[in-house]
């Protein structure tokens, strides 16, 4: 009952490889629950943000997935919640696709399990992760600098 009166407030959303309508399904967590969407033809499951970390239950990895995920879309998938662009972010072989724009997470089917077995203290790719770094300080001092111009224009 209390699924399907929270999914009424959610919009309904598709696979981004089938492009079948996805399913909530509630998963119990410390807190209150997670509502995931899942593919009933591909198994695939959409997180939205913070729901990874709820999830797993480990910030460090949570963060080194959904932070700092640069500018860069390696992904061919689109975001079936916002139709943002979509990265491929690695932990330990395992890639996931992670929003640039709303920060959402698209796990194909076990690769929840595995990123649950992976190691507590799991550091990563930290080269990786300082090429993000810099293409996420580059692309806002390059906002930065286009709204100054823009301002001395008006």
């Amino acid at each position: 009952m209390a699924l399907h009166g929270r999914r009424r407030l959610k919009r309904q959303i598709d696979c981004p490889r089938c492009f079948v309508e996805l399913e909530g399904e509630e998963i119990e967590v410390i807190g209150p629950n997670v509502i995931i969407d899942r593919c009933r033809a591909c198994g695939g499951i959409w997180l939205d943000k913070g729901e990874l970390n709820r999830l797993l239950r480990n910030r460090q990895l949570s963060d080194y997935l959904t932070k700092e995920i640069g500018t860069q879309s390696k992904s061919e998938l689109v975001c079936p919640s916002c139709g943002g662009l979509m990265d491929i972010e690695v932990a330990d072989e395992i890639e996931i696709d992670v929003c640039l724009s709303c920060g959402g997470v698209w796990l194909d089917a076990g690769e929840l399990d595995k990123l649950k077995n992976l190691p507590a203290d799991f550091k990563g790719d930290e080269l990786a992760k300082a090429e993000e770094r810099w293409e996420e300080m580059t692309r806002k001092e390059r906002r930065s600098a286009l709204a100054r111009l823009l301002r001395k224009l008006r």
